[in-house]
Parts: structure tokens; C-alpha cells; sequence
């Protein structure tokens, strides 16, 4: 089954009353319709991304869109639905059998909502994901149930010769979502569970209104005698002294399982490990690998951490780049966004005199989308 994605990106964005389209503005370090693009092309099960937009549009703001090789450029019509059969008839040369299509401005939903539409795709002609209404509904001066009342969401799957031919026998050029051609058509439509956080961007205001990132702070110092092994980030490092602890003592996880609790508002890693038999001489990498669990269950994942490890001795140069990979392998990101600092005191005080060592962390979260 070859499988393709359309990304309908051609709007002029007349409500959201910006010079600049709603699909180039930045979210989350980079622009909207990037979010998108990055998520189809890095699904195995995409054979090709097309993406319609505007000549105009392109010319302007290309340099802001992501590149790779699954993507195909062609040109926005004047309506939506004239963008999207344009982007079918390019779809047509590439012989595919299924299609996704997605709204530029929509671009919070989950990698996961790609891989259950394809699965659908095996027995449904048309996949729509959709969420009951949050709000009371009114028509004709009469409350219409919630439960009775769905929103429909992008991107939405199809099979290609279907979605081909109602689009090109379509007369409503104006149609909003490529669903209503089925539903007026009276053919069947697999409706799956959307994502509430799934929302399309329409007004500026959309923009203010999402989460901003979340931050943490945490330190942990131990002291250290001579007989005990010593732990940074998860690193064994070989030294005469290591850290006292009810665990390995591993000072740098410790304080950054508090900062990420911090950030999440979680409590400290005191009251989510407490010092019993359960957490006794326990690894530290499965206190973190937990924090990151239950960072994921509240739809938080990690956006950047800086460390700072404050040791007199041994000399952690050698070892900063161990501990920048196997922080970013547990933590599941990108290690460029985490900068590890390895500081001595000169000499002074308890950790100049090698009796103990401190770190800090400072953590970075958002929300996942």
C-alpha cells in the first residue's frame, strides 16, 4: 500500500488579520506549518509529502520551510478545495493508493493519529478523526446535546481514486473539509477518536492562548568519602572518592529529576523516591527513566537542559560528552540540547577539599502536541 500526505497550505489567512500567514508564524522554536511537514516526513509509511501553497507564499517564505526529499511543491488554488485537487492531481502521477490531508495551520496532532489512519485505510475508504463538543450547542434556539455534536479534525485518510473523483466531479469549490464531499455523497466514513489538543490555528488570539514552556530548577550536593563509586549522569567515573547516598548517589541525575519535577509541578524527587528499602542502592538512571514517564503521561516532554557539576577532583573533560549522550538517550532528545558545564571551586570550601560535590540543573519543558 503506498501512501502519500497532502498538506494544504494556500490560505491567505483573512482571519487571523496578519501580514504574515498564520502557517509562517513560530510556535515552539520554529514555524507552524514545520510542525507538520516534520512529522509526515519522518513516518516511514509516507512515500511522498506534497505540500500546495501559494506561488507568492512560496517565493516569500521558503527559506522558513523545512526541507527533504519526500517533499513536492505545487501550486494553491484560489479556494481550498481548489489547492487540494491540485495537490490530488500531482498525487495521481505518483501512482498512490491511500492519502492523508492535513491543514497547515493544525499543527498539533500526534505522529500516532498518522499510523491508526493508515491502518483504517486497509477497509475504509475515508478516515475522519473527531472530538465531541466542549461547549453547549445552540441551532434554531435549541440545545443540541454535546454528545450528539462532533468537531472534525485533519489530517484526514482516504482512498485516492475516492477522494480523486469527488474532488474533480466536485461544483462547490468552496467546501471547507474534504470529508463533506463523502457525507454528502452518502458514503461511508470510518470516524475515529481525535485529540482534544488537536486545534487548528484561526485567529491571532489561537496563538497567545497556547502553553508556554515550563521551567525547573534543581541541586543536589553529596558528600564524598573514600570506597565509594562514583556516578555523573549516569557515567561510572573512576576516582578514590565517590558520593554518600541512600542510592549510587549520582548528584547530577538527582538534581535533575528535581528540576524536571519542578517544571512539571510534580514535588521533588525526595517524596517520589524516599529514602526506603524499595530505592535503597538503586541506579539512578531508573529514578530518571520513571520522572520521564511520568513527564509523558501529563503530555510534557523535555525541550533543553543545562548542568552544571561542580567537582575539584578527578578532571571530568573526558567525560562530558558520555554524559551529554546517555543523558540525551534516557531523556529521549536531541543531545545539542544539552549543555553540560564542569566546575572546581578553586580549592575552596568542602568541595575544594574534594568532601563533596554539587550540581545544578535548570530544565526546559512543553507541552507535547
Amino acid at each position: 500500500m503506498s501512501v502519500a500526505a497532502l498538506i494544504v497550505a494556500g490560505g491567505s489567512s483573512k482571519r487571523f488579520v496578519s501580514s504574515i500567514p498564520k502557517q509562517f508564524h513560530v510556535i515552539d522554536d520554529d514555524v507552524v506549518i514545520n510542525h507538520s511537514i516534520k512529522k509526515f516526513v519522518n513516518n516511514k509509511k509516507i512515500s511522498k509529502l506534497i505540500i500546495a501553497i501559494q506561488k507568492k507564499s512560496y517565493k516569500k517564505y521558503s527559506r522558513l520551510i523545512f526541507k527533504h526529499k519526500k517533499i513536492i511543491i505545487v501550486n494553491g488554488g484560489q479556494t481550498r478545495a481548489l489547492s487540494v485537487l491540485n495537490g490530488l492531481k500531482k498525487a495521481k502521477k505518483l501512482k498512490i493508493n491511500k492519502i492523508l490531508i492535513h491543514d497547515a495551520a493544525r499543527p498539533f496532532f500526534s505522529s500516532d493519529l498518522i499510523n491508526l489512519e493508515i491502518k483504517h485505510l486497509k477497509k475504509f475508504d475515508a478516515v475522519i478523526p473527531c472530538v465531541t463538543s466542549t461547549d453547549t450547542v445552540v441551532s434554531n434556539n435549541k440545545i443540541i446535546p454535546r454528545e450528539k455534536v462532533k468537531n472534525i479534525q485533519t489530517p484526514q485518510g482516504f482512498d485516492f481514486k475516492t477522494i480523486f473523483k469527488l474532488h474533480s466531479l466536485n461544483k462547490n469549490k468552496n467546501v471547507s473539509d474534504d470529508s463533506t464531499l463523502f457525507f454528502n455523497n452518502e458514503i461511508n466514513v470510518k470516524i475515529i477518536k481525535g485529540n482534544i489538543l488537536n486545534k487548528k490555528i484561526t485567529f491571532a488570539d489561537d496563538l497567545k492562548n497556547i502553553k508556554d514552556k515550563l521551567y525547573g530548577i534543581g541541586y543536589d550536593i553529596h558528600e564524598m568519602i573514600p570506597g565509594r563509586k562514583l556516578f555523573v549522569g549516569g557515567i561510572y567515573i573512576p576516582s578514590k572518592m565517590g558520593p554518600v547516598g541512600h542510592s549510587d548517589g549520582d548528584s547530577l541525575l538527582h538534581a535533575l529529576i528535581d528540576s524536571l519535577l519542578g517544571a512539571a509541578k510534580k514535588g521533588d524527587i525526595g517524596t517520589l523516591f524516599p529514602n526506603n528499602l524499595k530505592f535503597k542502592n538503586i541506579q539512578s538512571t531508573k529514578l530518571l527513566i520513571t520522572t520521564i514517564k511520568i513527564l509523558k503521561q501529563n503530555k510534557m516532554k523535555i525541550d533543553s537542559i543545562d548542568l552544571n557539576i561542580i567537582l575539584q577532583s578527578p578532571n571530568l573533560s573526558k567525560y562530558k560528552e558520555k554524559i551529554q549522550n546517555n543523558l540525551a538517550k534516557i531523556c529521549g532528545m536531541d543531545k545539542t540540547k544539552i549543555n553540560i558545564k564542569a566546575k572546581t571551586t578553586d580549592r575552596l570550601g568542602i568541595i575544594g577539599k574534594n568532601k563533596a560535590l554539587a550540581c545544578e540543573v535548570i530544565s526546559v519543558l512543553k507541552y507535547e502536541h
